[in-house]
């Protein structure tokens, strides 16, 4: 059994003018630093073994500034972000938003990664820890749509599921227990 904490990295800028950020690098800007160092004064490291985080910039820094000197981080690239293709940088569109998460149609147009393939990694990822980390405590510093298919994946989805129920916050704890 694994315990695990998940972490949306803090905010950027492209957060604040609500830019599809993806795979693009991103830093924090000042507001993510002080969500981050905010969170970090908050955290009971004493049972955390390991943090788990994404290479990109704002997950990187985020990362850093929770573990502190408390905790090793290792980097994964399973952990990036879901990429959104030819819309990232480009303005959140509720429309598009939508389509990005119906799980019938698995949206791929536009370089998008599919939900399928989303969840499909989220999904591996989950094995994997359970694999390498048994019975852990788990920091996972991420993305919020990556976020998202890892929640699903440990509370359950099918073909009809709301995917946009769940909007992971920038530098809050969702904690979970896996099997």
């Amino acid at each position: 059994m694994n315990k695990i904490y998940i972490v949306r990295h803090g905010k950027t800028d492209w957060n604040d003018q609500r830019l599809l950020q993806g795979t693009t690098d991103i830093k924090l800007n000042e507001e993510g630093i002080k969500q981050a160092e905010k969170l970090a004064s908050q955290i009971d490291y004493s049972d955390i073994d390991i943090c788990l985080c994404s290479p990109l910039k704002r997950t990187r820094q985020t990362a850093e500034i929770l573990a502190g000197n408390q905790v090793k981080i290792i980097y994964d690239s399973m952990l990036i972000e879901r990429c959104f293709g030819t819309y990232e940088g480009k303005p959140i569109d509720f429309d598009l938003t939508e389509k990005q998460w119906d799980y019938k149609l698995n949206d791929d147009f536009h370089s998008i990664e599919s939900l399928h393939n989303c969840l499909k990694r989220a999904k591996n990822f989950l094995d994997k820890i359970k694999k390498e980390y048994p019975n852990k405590t788990l920091l996972i510093v991420s993305h919020g749509s990556f976020i998202k298919a890892l929640h699903f994946n440990l509370i359950g989805y099918d073909e009809n599921t709301d995917f946009l129920s769940f909007n992971p916050q920038n530098c809050v704890i969702y904690e979970y227990v896996i099997d």
